[in-house]
């Protein structure tokens, strides 16, 4: 990939970021803490416990929370030979945690949109990130939790257009229909990437995130779409404190 090419795409990326900050404030105008059954009907996980988690983990660490991809493709009839995986020098497994930061005025002359008199504040949220290959395919599975309550999807909205490929216009018709408690989606266009909201134990929203990658060589067609929104929600189903 050229520079120029480079820069346009993080360029697009912070395009998309800025449009997921809007979205991030009309949904926490909105929404209140998550309610609703596992899909298992089992313990739930908190945020405080994937924060802590994500601390924790090292370079050698398993994907944690129950989470089993060689299960979940078999369950989703995409049986795979599965092996943990280091992607971009990052190792297989990692976690962040973010501490957040308050609402913050425009910078200078860029146009405030309509209705935003400020930056949205963000929300404490941390993340898990386990990589994988299903036989010679790259699987990304990323966990995102936030304090508050009906914003995970939103917080990740730029991540999931980098992991689907998606236009901005892809990216607003997905943001309209955004996975409810228990529910999954996928992705508009290649169906590349797939998203569950998960119930929580507590205040707080969890967000379940499966693609093949933002930058994939060794594609799998059949990881992808219905398939791929399958094993997003066996995943999910997964998911134990």
């Amino acid at each position: 990939m050229t520079a120029d090419r480079t820069a346009a795409k993080y360029r697009r990326i912070l395009a998309l970021a800025g449009a997921a900050g809007i979205a991030l404030a009309g949904s926490a105008c909105s929404s209140s803490g998550s309610s609703g059954g596992a899909a298992s009907g089992g313990e739930r996980l908190s945020y405080d416990r994937v924060a802590s988690t994500a601390k924790q983990l090292t370079g050698t660490s398993a994907c944690p929370f129950g989470l089993d991809p060689a299960a979940a493709l078999k369950a989703a009839g995409a049986e795979r030979t599965v092996t943990p995986a280091a992607s971009g020098g990052d190792p297989a497994v990692q976690g962040t945690v973010d501490p957040g930061r308050p609402a913050q005025a425009w910078p200078s002359g860029q146009p405030t949109p309509s209705g935003i008199p400020s930056i949205p504040a963000v929300p404490p949220n941390a993340s898990v990130v386990c990589n994988f290959t299903a036989s010679e395919a790259p699987v990304e599975i990323d966990l995102v939790a936030v304090s508050d309550g009906g914003v995970a999807v939103n917080l990740a909205l730029p991540m999931i257009a980098a992991l689907g490929n998606l236009s901005t216009t892809e990216v607003m018709a997905f943001s309209k229909d955004e996975p409810g408690i228990g529910q999954t989606r996928v992705t508009p266009g290649r169906g590349t990437a797939a998203v569950a909201r998960v119930a929580v134990a507590g205040k707080g929203d969890l967000a379940l995130v499966v693609s093949q990658g933002s930058t994939v060589t060794k594609a799998d067609p059949a990881l992808a779409g219905e398939s791929l929104r399958k094993i997003a929600e066996a995943l999910a189903v997964q998911l134990r404190p």
